[in-house]
């Protein structure tokens, strides 16, 4: 019984995140085949209509947005545009963590959230790897943080969430590292790291 165990808990370990991302791609395209499929539909009209249409035209649109968003001229009308919609109380609430969120990936983002750094917790005997979220706080009341002072989201383990510290910077050890393997380590609890590779400090 206990090989049967372990045998099971084996083919666990490979099925069960294999199965989750399926799952999650065949979700989100459910439902840009449910939202844009229907319309292409109505257009085309049932006899020309594709299954996989309402994926493709989300994917074009997508990448549609991200072209005008890089042209000079398109790029200042959509931004001026996204400012004033992030304006409005409600949407702001929702809108600007979200992309903040979606900032922290976005390759050549000028933003401080791409240096991954160690916190050393030097009085509580451990150490903590996060991202630097800012480096100011001139937007907040007179000394409400000291100097020397930076923010640093610290990611939790397995999705759990995470928390933001106010930390002095000289605690802080930068790492030469990118950030989506900064967040694969924290999610994992560092179980596995790549071979062969060592991260410079």
């Amino acid at each position: 019984m206990k090989h049967i165990n372990k045998l099971f808990l084996k083919g666990l370990i490979v099925v069960l995140p294999v199965t989750v991302t399926i799952y999650v791609l065949v979700l989100v395209a459910t439902k840009a085949e449910t939202v844009f499929g229907g319309f292409i539909k109505n257009i085309l009209g049932s006899e020309l209509y594709v299954p996989g249409l309402g994926i493709l035209l989300t994917f074009m649109a997508i990448l549609g947005v991200g072209i005008l968003v890089s042209n000079f001229i398109t790029g200042r009308i959509i931004n001026w545009a996204m400012e004033k919609f992030e304006n409005f109380p409600l949407i702001k609430a929702i809108y600007k963590p979200l992309k903040d969120l979606m900032s922290l990936f976005a390759s050549g983002s000028e933003n401080n959230m791409k240096k991954v750094v160690f916190v050393n917790f030097e009085h509580l005997g451990f150490k903590c790897i996060g991202l630097v979220t800012r480096e100011e706080f001139s937007d907040l009341p007179l000394n409400s943080v000291e100097e020397d002072k930076i923010a640093v989201y610290i990611p939790m383990s397995y999705m759990l969430g995470g928390f933001t510290a106010i930390v002095d910077k000289k605690n802080v050890q930068e790492l030469d590292i990118p950030v989506d393997k900064a967040f694969k380590l924290a999610i994992t609890g560092w179980i596995k790291a790549e071979k062969n590779r060592e991260f410079r400090m």
